[in-house]
């Protein structure tokens, strides 16, 4: 047999083949967990205190915090009256629907800030033509926890899809992957 690197090409081609049977074993998730985590079980969010946060559109981000409190994992979001963390402000006509961004110094998370764009027409009520706040409050508080984007085709029902379409409110709701995702970070 041919020689690969030291080794003989039947081991690389037995070693290929475990692989290949233990990843075509594992569940297929459509999540994806890289990098940071929070060091506890729990974080804060909060408005900002100039107001930019609708006072209607409250009620929207805490129930998109509590789909995450509902997910079957320890780890919890919390309100704070002290703690200004959500805001509103422009992101550009073309820019993105939110940003969530944060501070991460050796893989633990310290702070975390979600923008939403105020260039673009919102709702709270999945009207036709604009944007549902707790579709993407829901959304970003998946960014908090250290969830990324899924993109495939059988994805867009996901709540970490990174798409929406205006009107969209069925990822308000967490699909199983979605739980999955945050039950594998923090139990």
């Amino acid at each position: 047999m041919k020689q690969i690197k030291g080794m003989q090409l039947g081991a690389v081609l037995a070693a290929t083949l475990l692989l290949f049977v233990v990843f075509a074993s594992m569940p297929a998730s459509a999540y994806n967990a890289p990098g940071p985590r929070w060091a506890g079980t729990s974080t804060v969010y909060g408005w900002d205190w100039w107001g930019s946060i609708p006072s209607d559109w409250k009620p929207a981000i805490r129930n998109a915090a509590s789909a995450w409190n509902s997910a079957g994992s320890v780890f919890r979001f919390n309100e704070d009256y002290w703690t200004a963390n959500v805001y509103k402000a422009s992101l550009g006509s073309a820019g993105p629907l939110a940003r969530t961004y944060g501070s991460a110094p050796n893989y633990v998370i310290l702070n975390v800030n979600t923008t939403f764009n105020s260039d673009v027409p919102w709702s709270t009520t999945g009207e036709s033509g604009k944007n549902d706040v707790q579709n993407t409050a829901t959304h970003e508080f998946g960014h908090w926890l250290i969830l990324a984007h899924v993109t495939g085709s059988g994805d867009t029902e996901k709540t970490m899809y990174q798409y929406a379409d205006t009107g969209e409110t069925k990822k308000r709701t967490l699909e199983q992957d979605d739980k999955d995702g945050i039950i594998h970070i923090y139990g």
